[in-house]
């Protein structure tokens, strides 16, 4: 029997889906933050998720800018060993089969508007929201990679050149208002709280706190300014918001409400939450798998 393997590459984590054909054998989590020296490793365990059966392709994710022609990554914020390499090459190499990567958020974009809540529109464009913030426009089942492979980088628009500096070196990208750390930093400053996750600030807010409703304003105000520049550039048919934020809720309602408020010419399209959780790079680093091993 013949698989396929999605690999999801994350700051904290790493998640790997089986696939036999279309149907989820296996899905599992590797612990811990995988280093530059941590890719032999992984093969390892991806034969080891596969058995004994033989591996027809592998989808591996990268959180940051990736050439898709070339297949090397030009940069990665989070994952700065990523650098320079051409991580489809070398894990092909160490498990013995074809190969490709693929920018996280459009692995993502591509499961949920092929098998998650984008299913049926032809149209959509999906946000993760989580540790970063990464987006992809997919049309008719392919996300676009742009001419250089570095569409999707939503969460580094800067909304604000005097605001706070971002890792990838400019100041007051979205990144630094809507991220899960960004959320828990400004809640910290405002109450001294330490610790928690983002459903914390959004307890907080449900029960009348201000402080949280602040931090949680100004995060929905600044999503919805970068929606609305991007309704007016792409006109979607739907909105997704993925990752931890996304899917939480905390933000939807007030991005929904800010587009209301703003919108002029602009067609506003449904903003719905995802429909395949965390694992939606993964799975979407699966189909990319499917597409190199035909082609292979």
């Amino acid at each position: 029997m013949t698989v396929l393997l999605g690999v999801d590459l994350g700051g904290s984590s790493t998640k790997v889906v089986l696939q036999h054909g279309s149907t989820v054998r296996d899905q599992r989590v590797l612990p811990g933050r995988l280093s530059a020296d941590g890719l032999p490793g992984l093969a390892a365990a991806l034969r080891d998720a596969a058995g004994g059966d033989e591996i027809a392709g592998v989808g591996v994710t990268v959180p940051g800018i990736l050439d898709e022609t070339t297949g090397v990554v030009r940069r990665s914020v989070n994952l700065p060993w990523l650098d320079g390499r051409d991580v489809a090459a070398e894990v092909s190499a160490l498990v013995g089969a074809p190969a490709v990567a693929m920018h996280d958020g459009r692995a993502a974009a591509l499961a949920e508007a092929v098998l998650g809540a984008g299913r049926g529109t032809r149209d959509v464009y999906v946000l993760t929201l989580g540790t970063g913030v990464a987006g992809a426009h997919v049309v008719d089942g392919s996300a676009r990679p742009g001419a250089h492979g570095a569409a999707g980088e939503i969460g580094h628009v800067s909304l604000d050149p005097e605001g706070l500096p971002c890792g990838c070196g400019q100041r007051g990208c979205l990144e630094t208002v809507v991220g899960a750390p960004s959320l828990l930093r400004r809640w910290q400053q405002r109450t001294g709280r330490t610790g928690g996750a983002v459903s914390a600030i959004s307890d907080a807010a449900d029960a009348g706190d201000p402080d949280a409703r602040a931090v949680l304003d100004e995060a929905g105000a600044a999503l919805a300014t970068a929606l609305l520049g991007l309704v007016a550039v792409l006109d979607p048919g739907l909105v997704v918001l993925g990752g931890g934020v996304g899917e939480s809720g905390v933000l939807r309602a007030r991005v929904e409400a800010g587009l209301r408020a703003r919108a002029t010419f602009h067609v506003v399209p449904p903003v719905v939450p995802a429909g395949l959780g965390r694992w939606a790079g993964a799975r979407g680093a699966a189909l990319a798998a499917g597409r190199v091993a035909v082609a292979g």
